[in-house]
């Protein structure tokens, strides 16, 4: 298997999980193996989407996947 390497997004640093183990965190780069990986960002789940399914290939150093994730929205209907 090739290495591959992956940039997971956020606005703050959290831990980044690839396949239900701590692998990274968020905004650097990291390596995986080429494959199909799941990745979500643990607790708590204030992000979204709650995780992603990502076939990782074809990636150099320079030029990660980049996946992203989102704080969730607050909801105007509390407070």
């Amino acid at each position: 298997m090739e290495d591959q390497y992956v940039r997971v997004t956020f606005p703050t640093r959290r831990k980044v999980w690839v396949d239900e183990r701590p692998t990274g965190f968020t905004n650097r780069v990291f390596q995986l193996e080429t494959g199909t990986h799941v990745f979500h960002l643990g607790e708590p789940p204030d992000y979204t989407p709650e995780q992603q399914e990502v076939l990782v290939t074809g990636t150099i150093p320079g030029e990660p996947m980049v996946i992203a994730f989102q704080p969730l929205a607050a909801d105007p209907g509390e407070g």
